[in-house]
C-alpha cells in the first residue's frame, strides 16, 4: 500500500486569529466586577424606536462605552459579555442618557472623585430618618451600609439578606419602597423561581418580597432551597429546560445576589441565618410616602453609578485586606464573618467613623445571635431529658419511647391538640436526628426505634444550641453585651 506525501510548500499559509471562547473573560452584561474591570449594562432606546443594550467599561486605563458583547481590550484580552437572552435595566429609568453623558465630560481619574463617600452614605442615612423609623440608631449605620454594598456585590464572596420584620402598620413596605428606590436595580417580586431567575440572573438586581410570612407555606421547599443557598457567589444555581426549534437544553441560571423580606414572623429557620434582621417600630411621626417619580430617587443612584465606577477596584482591595485581617484576629468567624465583611467594607471605603463601625459591628452580631436558629422547648427537653436519663453512664442505650415517658404531655400538646404515644416518639425521633444526638443508631428491635448516646457528646450539643441561647435570649446578654449607647444598651428582642 502506498502513502501519498503532500509537499506543504505548495500551500500558502494565511494569517488568521482563532478564538477560543473558553479563555474569554466573561462579564454579566448588567453588573460585573473582576480582574479590575468593571462592566455596566443598561437598555436604551434609538432614534428609529428599537431598544439595544449598552455597556459602559471602566478599567485603570479607560472608560467607555461599547454596544459590543466581544471585544479586546488593552492587554488583548478577549472580553466577552454573556448576554444570552437577558432584559437590561432601562438607563431612562435607573440614571438617565444626560448622566451618562456628563460622566464623560469629567471622566474619573487618579486625581478626580466624582462624588465624596461619606456625604453620599450620610445622604442616604438622612432620607432613611426622614421615612423610617428604624427600631435601633445602630441600624441608621447598617442599612445605608448594605444598600450601598448592592452596587458592589459581585466583589463580594457572600452579601447579606436584609430581613424587615415588624407587625402591621409598622411600616415595613415604606421600608422596602425605600430599598426598592435606591438599591442596585431592585425589583419587588412574587416569591417564584421565575420571578427571582427574571430580577437575579437577568438584572443583577436587589429582589425584593414583601409578604415574607408565605415562604412558610407548602411547596416552597424548592424555592427555599434557593434562597438558602444563593447568599453566597455561586449558591442556588438555577436549572432549566428551554426549548429551541429543534430540541429542549438545559439553561443555568445565577441566583445570587442582594435580597429583602418584609414579615411580621421570623423567616424559615435555613434563611434566618443569612439575613441582617431590622426590626421597625410604629412610628409616632407622620414620616412622608415615597413617591417613585421624586428626582431625589434617580439623584441618589446616580450618585451611586458614580460612586461604584470611582470606588469598585478600592472596594475589592479593601474587602481582601479585611479578610486578612480577621484571619489573624479570628474575633468573627464562619458565616457570621462572610456576612459582616461587606457591611464593614463599605463602612471604611466611605470614611465612616470608628465609633460607628464598632457600633455597627456590634448591633450585628447582636442581632444574628436573635437570628439564627432558636431550639424549640420540646426539643430542648429532648435533650435534658436524654443527659437526665443517662445518670453516671458515659453511653447508654435509650429508646425514642421512654424518653417520652419522662417528658411533660404539655409540651407535646403544644403542638397538637392530643397525640398519641407514637406521635410523640415520632417527634422525639425527628429532634434526635435534627441535632445528630445520638452517636449510633442501633438496629430496630421488638420494643422500637433504638439509638446510642454519648454524654460527652451531648453536652456539646447542649452547650451549642440550648444554654447559650437560653442566655443570649434575654434583656440581661443584650445589655451586658451592647452597652453602645443608651438606645442599643436597652433594646429588646424582637425576632
Amino acid at each position: 500500500m502506498g502513502y501519498e506525501v503532500i509537499n506543504l510548500t505548495k500551500f500558502n499559509i494565511i494569517n488568521m486569529t482563532i478564538t477560543d471562547y473558553n479563555e474569554a473573560k466573561t462579564f454579566h452584561p448588567s453588573l460585573d466586577i473582576k480582574d479590575d474591570t468593571l462592566v455596566l449594562g443598561f437598555r436604551r432606546k434609538k432614534e428609529d424606536g428599537k431598544e439595544e443594550d449598552i455597556y459602559l467599561i471602566k478599567t485603570d486605563r479607560y472608560l467607555t462605552t461599547t454596544e459590543k458583547v466581544d471585544f479586546y481590550d488593552d492587554d488583548n484580552n478577549l472580553i466577552c459579555i454573556d448576554k444570552k437572552k437577558r432584559l437590561l435595566a432601562k438607563l431612562s429609568q435607573k440614571w438617565g442618557v444626560d448622566n451618562l453623558n456628563k460622566l464623560f465630560e469629567n471622566p474619573p481619574s487618579a486625581q478626580s472623585i466624582q462624588v465624596s463617600g461619606i456625604e453620599l452614605y450620610n445622604k442616604i442615612k438622612d432620607n432613611l430618618r426622614k421615612y423610617i423609623e428604624l427600631e435601633n440608631e445602630a441600624d441608621y449605620i447598617i442599612l445605608p451600609a448594605w444598600i450601598m454594598g448592592t452596587y458592589y456585590f459581585p466583589s463580594f464572596s457572600a452579601f447579606p439578606y436584609i430581613h424587615i420584620k415588624a407587625p402591621k402598620a409598622s411600616g415595613k413596605s415604606q421600608c422596602l419602597n425605600f430599598i426598592l428606590q435606591t438599591a442596585f436595580n431592585a425589583i419587588k417580586a412574587r416569591a417564584s423561581l421565575p420571578a427571582l431567575r427574571d430580577t437575579v440572573d437577568s438584572m443583577r438586581g436587589t429582589y425584593i418580597m414583601d409578604q415574607a410570612d408565605s415562604l412558610h407555606r407548602n411547596n416552597m421547599e424548592d424555592f427555599l432551597d434557593v434562597l438558602t443557598d444563593s447568599y453566597k457567589r455561586g449558591g442556588g444555581g438555577i436549572r432549566k429546560m428551554i426549548a429551541t426549534k429543534n430540541a429542549w437544553n438545559v439553561e443555568e441560571f445565577d441566583a445570587y445576589g442582594p435580597k429583602a423580606f418584609g414579615s411580621i414572623s421570623q423567616l424559615p429557620e435555613d434563611l434566618r441565618d443569612r439575613c441582617i434582621v431590622t426590626p421597625l417600630i410604629r412610628s409616632k411621626k407622620n414620616h412622608p410616602q415615597i413617591e417613585e417619580e421624586d428626582t431625589l430617587w434617580k439623584e441618589i443612584r446616580g450618585d451611586l453609578y458614580l460612586f461604584l465606577i470611582d470606588n469598585f477596584q478600592y472596594v475589592s482591595t479593601i474587602y481582601k485586606f479585611k479578610i486578612c485581617q480577621y484571619k489573624e484576629n479570628k474575633g468573627v468567624l464562619g458565616r457570621q464573618l462572610e456576612l459582616w465583611l461587606p457591611i464593614e467594607t463599605v463602612l471604611s471605603v466611605v470614611g465612616a467613623s470608628e465609633e460607628d463601625l464598632e457600633i455597627a459591628k456590634k448591633r450585628f452580631l447582636s442581632r444574628y445571635e436573635f437570628a439564627s436558629y432558636q431550639a424549640s422547648d420540646i426539643e430542648g427537653a429532648v435533650i435534658n431529658t436524654i443527659i437526665f436519663l443517662m445518670k453516671d453512664d458515659e453511653e447508654k442505650m435509650l429508646r425514642p419511647k421512654d424518653i417520652v415517658e419522662e417528658i411533660d404531655s404539655d409540651l407535646f400538646d403544644e403542638e397538637k391538640e392530643f397525640m398519641g404515644k407514637k406521635q410523640k416518639a415520632s417527634i422525639v425521633g425527628r429532634a434526635i436526628n435534627k441535632f445528630n444526638l445520638a452517636i449510633q443508631k442501633l438496629n430496630r428491635d421488638g420494643q422500637g426505634e433504638r439509638y446510642l448516646f454519648n454524654k460527652t457528646h451531648l453536652l456539646k450539643i447542649h452547650n451549642s444550641y440550648f444554654v447559650e441561647n437560653e442566655e443570649k435570649d434575654t434583656q440581661t446578654y443584650t445589655e451586658e453585651n451592647t452597652l453602645i449607647t443608651n438606645d442599643i444598651s436597652s433594646e429588646t428582642p424582637s425576632v
